[in-house]
């Protein structure tokens, strides 16, 4: 029987690797590489859902999958900031502060069996990272994974969650740099402006932008209104055009995805 607390050395021997390939990363195919090659020694899995908070708090939400049943729609529910399923567990997170280990199949009783299968998801393993003052920081949740829910796992979420995010926060910032950024026209549209038009660009209205966002039709009208000044367009459509144009956005698909 493993010490809870210690790794084996054929362990320490997949976690040297993990930590090594990942000083390579800084491209997104970098990224699903390692998450899909190295990672999966100590947490085989076919779904990552992660994020990081910039710096006014907003998740900024990813997903690398080698699923083909886990669809936009899947994901776009999962993360919903009002009732998704990233949201509950961000929230048990912060209230105990360990790592949400849902293995679906055991937990008939709180209806997470049907959850997880009706999102494609089949279980998650979840762990966080937060602010000193109590916000998550970033976040990280496998799913479809292979291996017994149990104190293992946990110890490699809590081992592997630091660098995940640190890894993750480098590529975006590398993607920011080298290409996004320079692109974009003084006065940059913020992550939550992209959301908005992200919305737009796939047929919401007003109304269901601000039920998918959980905010305000004022302030989604405000959003969009800030982002066309940015932008320096006149309506919704221009601007969406302009976003896709300037490499703020994709012509399919959501932020997140894996080209």
């Amino acid at each position: 029987m493993h010490n809870t607390n210690e790794l084996t050395d054929e362990e320490c021997g997949h976690l040297a690797r993990i930590l090594l390939a990942s000083r390579r990363v800084t491209l997104r195919h970098h990224f699903f590489s390692w998450i899909h090659g190295p990672v999966q020694s100590l947490i085989p899995h076919e779904i990552l859902l992660c994020g990081v908070a910039d710096e006014s708090g907003y998740l900024l939400h990813q997903r690398f999958t080698a699923c083909r049943y886990f669809k936009d729609d899947h994901y776009h529910r999962v993360i919903h900031p009002g009732d998704g399923l990233i949201s509950q567990l961000a929230q048990e997170w912060q209230a105990c502060g360990e790592p949400r280990l849902i293995a679906g199949q055991h937990e008939d009783s709180s209806n997470w069996t049907a959850r997880l299968t009706d999102l494609e998801l089949k279980n998650v393993a979840f762990h966080g990272m937060g602010w000193t003052n109590g916000q998550i920081k970033g976040y990280a949740s496998f799913s479809r994974v292979r291996v017994p829910f149990d104190s293992r796992l946990e110890l490699y979420l809590d081992i592997l969650l630091p660098h995940l995010l640190a890894t993750l926060a480098r590529m975006l910032s590398h993607e920011s740099r080298t290409g996004t950024l320079s692109r974009r026209p003084a006065g940059l549209i913020t992550a939550r402006e992209v959301e908005v038009l992200t919305w737009v660009r796939d047929g919401k209205t007003n109304d269901e932008i601000a039920d998918i966002l959980g905010l305000s039709m004022l302030t989604v009208k405000n959003h969009l209104r800030h982002a066309m000044k940015k932008l320096v367009v006149r309506t919704r459509g221009q601007a969406v055009a302009k976003a896709i144009a300037l490499g703020l956005l994709h012509a399919h698909g959501s932020r997140g995805d894996m080209q």
